[in-house]
């Protein structure tokens, strides 16, 4: 795997001995899942199905490589890991793109590299994306190393790149460690190829960043909806114990069911409805696994998110599941 560099790098910190973990884990719990990922984001499936994901990471103390395979379409919000810059791309998306911070982002695209801008994104089903994390100053010494003064706040700013000629070449290098992660191959624990791989990487990554002598002139679509979208999901965060319509929705918003439906179509792919539903069963399913079963009633938990019809809830709570409520209330 190593990438030759004509840049001096013999004094950088990718040069310290490394003291690298590698990691293997298979998730049914989107918030085990959460807790285990770098940043501290919060999840919501946007499929009624029985959630999946399969993350494997090799982590250093200055880079973390973190692969995720989801079943189903999945929405991240939160905060980014302070102090480092986060590289993110689709290595296997089914041709559907994803949706970060409101934009279209194809495979083409590298992407979530602003440090000052929150984690934001809408992830396809059956994807596999890749997230590197990398130390900020660590980051920067390696660009100055490779004179690329131009890889400045200037550069991190819009949060994207569009790099179709070298983004093959990375994620190619990322297949190889994508497959090696995979197989568990010993090599992953060698402390000589962990260096390796931390001085390969950050030149290959850089070296396929695109000089920034001008704005780029590529056009990223923006969903013009985004803002009415966002305003209905804090709505209804917000009133998740009260009964909600389609129409009250739209009353409080001050929008119609057209614009509405469309918008959530846009970016997670489901009615409004739907949306408001997958968030009411996810709140049933935190609050069952902290309740305490002797004095609390799937009942009253559901009922405080809106659940009345108990035969309708419970069939829909186990296609999502994959357990009725009462066997994660006695879990």
């Amino acid at each position: 795997m190593p990438v030759d560099s004509a840049n001096d790098l013999s004094s950088h910190p990718l040069n310290n001995r490394p003291q690298g973990s590698v990691m293997y884990r298979r998730f049914s719990d989107i918030d085990e899942l959460a807790a285990f990922i770098p940043e501290d984001v919060r999840l919501t499936q946007l499929v009624c199905q029985p959630f999946a994901c399969t993350s494997m990471a090799l982590n250093f103390a200055i880079i973390r490589f973190n692969f995720n395979h989801v079943n189903c379409r999945l929405y991240a919000v939160g905060d980014k890991c302070p102090g480092f810059l986060t590289f993110t791309c689709l290595m296997h998306g089914q041709g559907e793109p994803v949706v970060s911070n409101h934009l279209c982002i194809t495979e083409d695209y590298l992407w979530g590299f602003d440090p000052n801008r929150g984690a934001d994104m809408v992830f396809p089903g059956h994807s596999t994306h890749c997230a590197v994390h990398i130390r900020e100053d660590v980051f920067v010494a390696c660009a100055q190393a490779m004179d690329r003064l131009d890889l400045n706040v200037k550069f991190l700013a819009p949060n994207h790149v569009y790099i179709p000629e070298t983004l093959p070449s990375l994620r190619g290098y990322l297949h190889q460690l994508y497959e090696l992660l995979q197989q568990q191959s010993p090599l992953l624990d060698n402390p000589d190829f962990q260096q390796l791989i931390l001085r390969d990487f950050l030149p290959l990554l850089i070296t396929a960043l695109p000089v920034q002598r001008e704005p780029l002139k590529v056009s990223v679509k923006a969903f013009r909806r985004s803002r009415l979208v966002k305003q209905a999901n804090d709505y209804m965060q917000a009133h998740l114990d009260q009964p909600l319509t389609l129409t009250d929705l739209c009353q409080a918003l001050g929008t119609s069911n057209r614009a509405l439906c469309y918008g959530f179509q846009e970016i997670f792919g489901m009615s409004p409805m739907s949306y408001l539903k997958t968030l009411r069963l996810q709140s049933v399913y935190r609050a069952l696994k902290t309740a305490d079963s002797s004095n609390t009633t799937v009942t009253e938990i559901a009922s405080q998110f809106g659940f009345y019809h108990l035969s309708y809830f419970a069939r829909d709570y186990k296609q999502m599941f994959g357990e009725l409520p009462s066997q994660t209330l006695k879990r």
